[in-house]
């Protein structure tokens, strides 16, 4: 097998593809011969993801889906695994961002569905999809940084993504008898359209454009030594997570993330 197409006969599920991270990590998955089933919230998104993967040669399947709803997600995951068999990579990558302030002004529905979509909407697409995952299969869980300490605001984020790294632990010790690796993927500030801020509605700006915007540096709040990353530096990563040997890294952080020496 080239190593071009060394996901051939693979089939792969990513959450949130239809923008950013989550449709750089699924064309990427495309192009290494891999077949799709990708959901969202927004259908436009994920017709013109799956007309770029198919013209790579694989299979797309598609479903607008609120991962706060559990009804439409297990029908999503059961009409994955009907029509695809089964799953061999799963990405949670959909998060959300609804209740960004300080905790003592915060909206308590906006701080909750943070918590539904970024921990809920995981667990329960994994839980759905686990009777269909191949032995050897990869779960790749996207966290955060933010997930590693306190801020004093967007405390609902932070403790969604501790809450994912935790579910990465807990998942990688059961799932070690059916060799099923488990890791986080630690992305670091990335040019997307959350960064830049974009509101429900709006065109979704595109990451040449948040790279331009952000050229002199990162917006406050983030490390001087940090650096702004593409999309697809993230679907590389992402890449090499799912093409590792069985018995490879399990309850492990991969990170672009940069660090003080």
């Amino acid at each position: 097998m080239s190593e071009a197409k060394q996901l051939a006969g693979k089939t792969a599920v990513v959450t949130g593809a239809g923008r950013g991270l989550g449709r750089s990590i699924a064309l990427a998955y495309a192009k290494a011969g891999a077949d799709l089933a990708i959901c969202s919230r927004t259908l436009a998104e994920l017709e013109a993801v799956k007309a770029e993967a198919e013209t790579l040669g694989g299979r797309c399947t598609i479903a607008a889906v609120d991962l706060s709803d559990q009804d439409a997600t297990q029908q999503f995951c059961s009409t994955v695994l009907k029509d695809f068999g089964k799953v061999d990579i799963l990405v949670n990558n959909a998060g959300a961002e609804m209740e960004t302030g300080r905790i003592e002004t915060s909206d308590p529905t906006n701080w909750w569905k943070t918590l539904e979509i970024n921990v809920r909407g995981p667990y329960m697409v994994t839980r759905f999809l686990l009777p269909g995952l191949s032995e050897g299969a990869k779960i790749i869980n996207v966290s955060s940084g933010m997930g590693m300490r306190a801020g004093n605001t967007n405390s609902s984020y932070h403790v969604s993504k501790a809450a994912m790294n935790m579910l990465t632990d807990a998942l990688a010790n059961e799932l070690w008898p059916r060799r099923i690796d488990v890791n986080n993927l630690i992305p670091g500030p990335v040019a997307t359209s959350m960064l830049n801020k974009d509101k429900p509605g709006e065109r979704r700006t595109a990451p040449e454009e948040v790279l331009e915007r952000f050229s002199e540096g990162l917006p406050p709040g983030f490390p001087e030594w940090e650096r702004l990353k593409h999309p697809d530096e993230v679907g590389d990563l992402a890449l090499y997570m799912a093409t590792r040997p069985i018995g490879g890294p399990t309850g492990q952080s991969f990170s672009l993330a940069r660090r003080p020496l």
